[in-house]
């Protein structure tokens, strides 16, 4: 694996330690953003990407446009061939549910979870942590929740525009960690808004809440949060969402208060009105959409635990004839 090379004239900013070995599986917006800033940073990051983002990235790099980091570029190894990737450090699993399986598999084909990987996902929905542990061992994988608006707006080019950009970890069985920590301080290094949890389940059902609201009303609706925080109707709907999102997080013991809900609320509110939701995003772009994952999978968990979940359904059922994206 080649080293990535800092292409731009910003500030220098250095990991704490050399050969540090990252690994983006599916270098889209979310990956590309965090996997870009550790490479500026000087890790030796692979990409992992398909088609024409894939060329464009090992032909001219990965350009990154960031209201949060700026605008800079770096030149990676890329390649959609998971076996060819030695032993890493770090994964970034990023891919879109539906890839979920299949990526998991070709993880395995190759050398590159080893002693001492930790594996992070930046997935949206809460099954995540569970399904990589079964697959590679509990002790590899971390709790991670991962905010920030970006996407691919050409072939090897990642705009990010909004959101916080911040990244939390934690151990799944709470508390504290060295690793942790090293790992916290790797992406503080370079550059990201990041910070560890002893309560990451905690805060994987806030992001979780949180992301149901805003995925799952912005597809609903076709527009941004401005425009739905702008109708009385709308806004209680959204409201109830992240209600009922809760409500089933207390049914599976986590304790997400109602003032944590109209924090949440508030926090949303108080965000760049033109963010859409990545569900949106891919809803308009014609995309298979993941709502199995989000709204649907609150709706499952309500009927499991008895718990309500009406403006989740209504969302399910608005939705479902999309799941597979459009032929059009």
């Amino acid at each position: 694996m080649r080293d990535c090379r800092r292409l731009h004239t910003q500030k220098e900013l250095i990991l704490s330690e050399k050969n540090f070995r990252v690994a983006v599986i599916g270098a889209g917006g979310t990956g590309a953003y965090y996997g870009g800033a550790l490479a500026r940073a000087g890790a030796d990051v692979t990409m992992i990407a398909r088609g024409h983002h894939l060329e464009a990235i090992k032909s001219k790099g990965l350009k990154l446009n960031s209201a949060l980091l700026g605008d800079f570029m770096v030149k990676c190894t890329a390649t959609d061939d998971m076996s060819s990737v030695d032993r890493v450090d770090l994964v970034i699993f990023a891919v879109k549910s539906w890839g979920t399986d299949a990526a998991i598999e070709a993880m395995k084909s190759g050398g590159m979870v080893g002693d001492g990987t930790l594996i992070i996902s930046t997935q949206n929905g809460i099954d995540s942590e569970p399904v990589l542990s079964a697959g590679f061992g509990a002790e590899h994988v971390l709790g991670c929740t991962a905010t920030v608006s970006a996407m691919i707006t050409d072939p090897g080019v990642v705009t990010q525009a909004g959101g916080p950009g911040s990244i939390v970890l934690g151990e799944m069985t709470g508390g504290s960690s060295k690793r942790v920590s090293e790992l916290v301080q790797r992406c503080v290094d370079a550059g990201l808004a990041a910070e560890s949890n002893d309560n990451v389940e905690l805060a994987l059902w806030m992001k979780f809440t949180f992301i149901c609201a805003l995925s799952g009303m912005t597809a609903l609706t076709r527009k941004p949060i401005g425009e739905i925080f702008a109708q009385p109707s709308t806004t209680e709907m959204y409201r109830q969402v992240l209600s009922e999102v809760a409500a089933v997080a207390r049914g599976k013991g986590v304790k997400i208060t109602e003032e944590m809900v109209e924090q949440t609320l508030k926090t949303t509110q108080a965000r760049e009105p033109f963010i859409i939701g990545s569900m949106g995003h891919d809803l308009i772009a014609g995309n298979p959409i993941e709502i199995g994952l989000l709204n649907a999978r609150v709706v499952e968990m309500g009927k499991e635990l008895g718990v309500p979940t009406p403006a989740n359904f209504a969302i399910e059922a608005a939705l479902r004839l999309h799941e597979s994206g459009s032929t059009d």
